[in-house]
C-alpha cells in the first residue's frame, strides 16, 4: 500500500495539473554506440569540459505500456552529472539570446534563472557547482544543441533511473522503489548542493534521484489524468496520445511520481527543483 505521506506528496504536488502546451519537438535520431573523437582545441572548449559515461545497449520494461515487451535501447552516452550553474554561465555569455533578460516569455517564464545576480553574475549565494534549476525546456534544449547533445528520451532516462548503487535493473526491488521515495520526500531547497555530492549509481551517473528533477525531451508524451489518482482507478491509468494505456507495474509508485511531474509541466515553466542533464549518440 502506498503510505499516506506518499498520497500527500501526491496531492499537494500535483493536484492542479495544467494543460500541457503543444510544442514541436524534433525527431530523435537512431542511437549509435560510436564516440565521435574531439580535436585538441575542442576539447579545450568549455562546452566540451563534460565527464560523459557510456551505456550499453539493452532492453527495458516501461513504467507504462500496451505491451509487456521490453524496448531496446540502443547504446548512447549521458553526462555524469546534471548540467551546473557553471556550465550554463558559459552557454548564457556566448548566446545572449538565453540571457534572463532577453528570453522571450513564450521561451521562460518570469522565474527564469531569477536567483541568479544578473544575466552573466551567479551572486554570492549560488554555488557554480550546483544544478542549474529554473530553467524551461526550451533553455535546456538549446544548451544540449549548443555542446552537441540532445536531451534524453524518457525511456532512456528511466533506463538510467532503474540502476541503483550496484544493480544495472532494480526496479524490482522493493528497497529500491523505498530508497527513491525517500528521495522525492526530501528534495533539498535552494541553495542547492554540488552535483558530485550525493550517490553514484551502477554505470557511475551521480544523483539520478533526490537531487533535482530533470527535463527529458518527450516530457509532455504522457498525461496523468486525475482519475488515475483516485481511489476507485485501481489500474492507474495514464494517457499517451490519444489513448488510454496501462501500468506495467502499478506498484511503481516511484514512477508514477516521476511521470505526473512530468505531466504537470510546460516546456516554458522554470522550476526551483527542475534541471537537466544531456545525452548524445
Amino acid at each position: 500500500m502506498l503510505n499516506k505521506s506518499i498520497i500527500s506528496l501526491l496531492i499537494l504536488t500535483f493536484s492542479g495539473f495544467a494543460t500541457l502546451q503543444s510544442q514541436s519537438l524534433n525527431d530523435i535520431n537512431m542511437i549509435g554506440t560510436k564516440t565521435a573523437a574531439l580535436s585538441e582545441s575542442e576539447s579545450e572548449s568549455p562546452k566540451n569540459n563534460i565527464k560523459w559515461i557510456e551505456i550499453k545497449p539493452g532492453d527495458f520494461y516501461p513504467f507504462f505500456a500496451d505491451t509487456v515487451k521490453p524496448i531496446s535501447i540502443n547504446g548512447f552516452f549521458i553526462m555524469e552529472t546534471q548540467v551546473t550553474n557553471g556550465q550554463f554561465l558559459e552557454f548564457v555569455k556566448q548566446n545572449k539570446k538565453w540571457q534572463k533578460s532577453n528570453v522571450p516569455a513564450i521561451f521562460a517564464d518570469e522565474n527564469y534563472l531569477n536567483h541568479w545576480e544578473s544575466d552573466t553574475k551567479l551572486g554570492s549565494n549560488v554555488n557554480p557547482d550546483a544544478p542549474v534549476v529554473l530553467i524551461s525546456w526550451f533553455a535546456a534544449k538549446a544548451y544540449a544543441d549548443w555542446v552537441g547533445a540532445r536531451l534524453a528520451d524518457m525511456s532512456e532516462w528511466e533506463y538510467i533511473g532503474s540502476a541503483s548503487k550496484d544493480k544495472a535493473n532494480a526496479y524490482d526491488e522493493q528497497s529500491y522503489s523505498d530508497f527513491i521515495l525517500k528521495k522525492y520526500e526530501r528534495l533539498p531547497k535552494l541553495p542547492l548542493p554540488s552535483v558530485n555530492e550525493g550517490w553514484t549509481n551502477y554505470y557511475g551517473v551521480k544523483n539520478m534521484h533526490g537531487l533535482v528533477w530533470e527535463w527529458t525531451r518527450d516530457f509532455n508524451s504522457v498525461i496523468v489524468s486525475k482519475d488515475s489518482r483516485s481511489k476507485t482507478n485501481q489500474d492507474g491509468k495514464l494517457f499517451c496520445a490519444a489513448g488510454s494505456i496501462g501500468n506495467v507495474d502499478p506498484s511503481n509508485y516511484s514512477a508514477f511520481v516521476r511521470y505526473s511531474m512530468w505531466s504537470s509541466l510546460k516546456g516554458s515553466y522554470c522550476q526551483k527543483n527542475v534541471g537537466f542533464r544531456c545525452v548524445k549518440d
